[in-house]
């Protein structure tokens, strides 16, 4: 393109000798100057608490697991994660073993870099621990320290945080790995699966009656357990006409009582090992809940002695009560918490 010119008019023309006419021009050129500023892009933050684990150091070993564990540092959107092992040789068809802490996905390996891609995009906040282990991964070559840097992203895809070089792993021809896995085990046991109380308001022996239930709980849980006690929704009721019911001592443990008689039905928990809730303390008892209630817990291993629980049923009627059969489902759940 001309640069663009200004050009003085005819009548400022000036005659000179011979009688020839000069004319005076005047040009102006406009020169056009481009300024390119350029945005810093964003650094992206470093993951925490980085590791790398394997199942087998052994060089060029296939089927082998590879874990990695970290901690996000910025929350965003992460649609995948990539980690990149140094070196060369890498290879394998990994799949998905585990993932924690971020939605399900599928995984690809190309070259050094194994992909994480998650099926659907999920917002993770900052400070939240991921953990992802592959299995069928076969370990690069030669011997020696590799790094795996870690980074994930949005869909985009943008880097939201990084670590590289990141966690290592030496891999070697002349040592062994050992890894040890011990199995999640709970072991729960109920001694009574059914019972029956003939009641009778004319004999006190028999118009106040119980039932204890036994149970015992051994378990590897690192953080140990809670035990958990509800029944049915109809609670202790006939199918006779109107479907009458024997009332409930309480409305649950936040009521617990010193037994009051008839007519009523509840029960109460003793324990050794595990922390009997508070509610059945001095013998107190407390109606069953259909949502249920936790009656005990334990926070670490019970170790090789069963922690021991006594729940006691006890119902009293008098001639209020109707002559008829009444029924209920009692259902104990223990929970294990293996963080």
């Amino acid at each position: 393109m001309k640069n663009p010119s200004l050009e003085m008019p005819a009548a400022a023309r000036r005659t000179g000798l011979g009688g020839r006419s000069t004319s005076i021009m005047a040009a102006c050129g406009l020169v056009a100057s481009l300024l390119i500023v350029t945005a810093p892009s964003a650094l992206a933050a470093t993951l925490t608490n980085n590791s790398w684990t394997v199942s087998n150091n052994q060089v060029s070993a296939a089927n082998v697991n590879y874990g990695y564990s970290f901690k996000t540092a910025t929350t965003g959107t992460i649609k995948s994660i990539t980690f990149v092992v140094s070196g060369a040789n890498l290879g394998g068809v990994p799949a998905i073993v585990t993932a924690y802490g971020i939605g399900a996905g599928s995984v690809t390996r190309a070259g050094q870099t194994i992909t994480y891609t998650v099926t659907a995009a999920v917002s993770v906040s900052a400070g939240i621990p991921i953990f992802v282990e592959f299995s069928g991964v076969t370990n690069p070559s030669p011997g020696g320290a590799y790094t795996t840097a870690i980074t994930t992203q949005t869909a985009t895809p943008t880097t939201i945080d990084t670590v590289s070089p990141g966690p290592s792993v030496t891999f070697a021809a002349s040592n062994t790995a050992k890894t040890i896995v011990v199995a999640k085990s709970l072991t729960f046991t109920v001694d009574t699966t059914a019972f029956t109380l003939a009641l009778d308001p004319s004999l006190p022996a028999l118009a106040d009656q119980s039932q204890v239930i036994n149970l015992t709980v051994l378990t590897n849980a690192n953080s140990g357990y809670t035990l958990t006690v509800k029944d049915l929704a109809t609670h202790l009721q006939s199918a006779a006409t109107g479907n009458p019911t024997i009332p409930q001592v309480s409305a649950g443990k936040a009521t617990s009582l010193a037994w009051p008689g008839a007519p009523n039905t509840g029960y109460t928990v003793t324990g050794t090992g595990a922390t009997i809730d508070a509610a059945f303390s001095a013998s107190k008892f407390a109606g069953y809940t259909s949502a249920g209630e936790v009656v005990a817990t334990r926070a670490n291993a019970t170790g090789a002695t069963a922690d021991t629980f006594a729940i006691t049923d006890r119902t009293a009627i008098d001639y209020s009560v109707q002559a008829t059969t009444f029924t209920d489902t009692l259902t104990y759940t223990v929970t294990p918490n293996y963080t």
